[in-house]
């Protein structure tokens, strides 16, 4: 491994000519694999970390290749065809092919195909559909959706998902709540959208800038921030699923002590994206000992839901049990909050600790 190591890096030594120009020669090797000849031009991109890259023009933009095939089983289920297209497009695959084995693919998985194409996949297009084979492109290019400008329009999905739900609650209006359910497919497909982008950026670290990154190592806390948010779109889908049950209209006072969990949620769950998108350590840092919180609120309002139910013969009991599933929901939107505050404090932590010199580092260690 370390005779490895030592072929391929070399240090060479900077050469001065002229007046103002440094030439750094490059390995002969090198400039044969990448089929590069006297004349010809390279660009040199200055990284994140300061070091410099030489990247031969033919071959700066990215490579459409990114092509695969999948073959398809002929009993291949829908949800299992779904799961692999997911798994390509988040591997970074810019095309991807499904063939049939058995030279014909049936009417389920070709539909389930185009479900999965149309409600998760941002971007993504079907080029070719014939009898035994269907192509999956990738139209949308990096530079047009930031990963910032995506995750602001996952939380403002999954908030407006959740004021909705409660307003469902609130009115026992059905037709809302079913609406908040589909939306949240939308949350699923931008999330899908910048998990694929992380991990393109893992891979070529010139993408960062792209996508809007600093560092390779703010994917991890932009993981932990996606997952968070559509966690919170999947807990405001649970509310208006338990409102879609209760058939009773719950009282006002109950709503009231609910409404007011659920603004608190939504506040933390707004600085928290907030302070994670600026990077601002100290607001994150609040937000994790205001979460802290929630709980104690929560058992608050259970003790009045228990005293009310028994208070109150007409309440059912299926009722009490779907409010005390809803006030869950919204403990762990909170709870998610908190998530996204440590992603950012984890993020940032550098710009707030003091660094210490070389010279005072060697002082030190002695």
């Amino acid at each position: 491994m370390l005779s490895r190591l030592s072929e391929e890096n070399e240090v060479r030594k900077i050469q001065f000519t002229g007046r103002s120009t440094y030439i750094l020669s490059l390995p002969k090797k090198w400039m044969n694999e990448m089929h590069l000849k006297p004349g010809d031009p390279v660009t040199i991109i200055r990284e994140s970390n300061n070091s410099l890259s030489i990247v031969p023009n033919a071959v700066r933009s990215p490579s459409p290749n990114n092509e695969v095939t999948a073959l398809m089983q002929q009993d291949e289920s829908g949800n299992s065809l779904k799961r692999k297209v997911v798994s390509m497009y988040l591997a970074g695959y810019n095309i991807m092919h499904l063939k049939s084995k058995t030279g014909r693919i049936n009417s389920s998985q070709r539909d389930a195909v185009r479900e999965v194409v149309r409600r998760n996949l941002v971007g993504t297009e079907i080029i070719a559909d014939a009898s035994d084979l269907i192509t999956v492109q990738v139209l949308l290019n990096l530079p047009e959706l930031s990963v910032n400008t995506a995750i602001r329009r996952m939380f403002m999905i999954s908030t407006a998902m959740h004021k909705d739900a409660m307003a469902s609650l609130a009115e026992q209006s059905y037709d809302l709540a079913r609406t908040i359910l589909k939306s949240d497919d939308e949350v699923d497909r931008f999330s899908l959208y910048i998990l694929r982008n992380l991990v393109m950026a893992t891979k070529n670290e010139r993408m960062l800038q792209e996508i809007g990154l600093r560092d390779p190592s703010d994917s991890l806390s932009y993981r932990v921030a996606v997952r968070s948010i559509e966690r919170v779109a999947d807990h405001s889908a649970g509310i208006a699923d338990k409102c879609l049950k209760i058939t009773e209209k719950i009282s006002k006072e109950a709503f009231q002590k609910l409404d007011k969990m659920s603004r608190i949620s939504l506040a933390l769950l707004n600085d928290s994206v907030e302070a994670f998108l600026r990077r601002d350590y100290y607001l994150a840092d609040s937000i994790v000992d205001k979460t802290e919180g929630i709980r104690s609120l929560e058992n608050e309002i259970i003790l009045f839901l228990d005293k009310e139910k028994t208070s109150s013969s007409t309440m059912h009991e299926s009722t009490n049990i779907y409010i005390k599933l809803i006030l869950e929901d919204i403990r762990r939107t909170a709870e998610h909050a908190s998530d996204i505050a440590e992603a950012a404090m984890n993020e940032t932590v550098s710009e707030v600790i003091e660094k210490i010199p070389s010279r005072e580092r060697k002082v030190v260690a002695q």
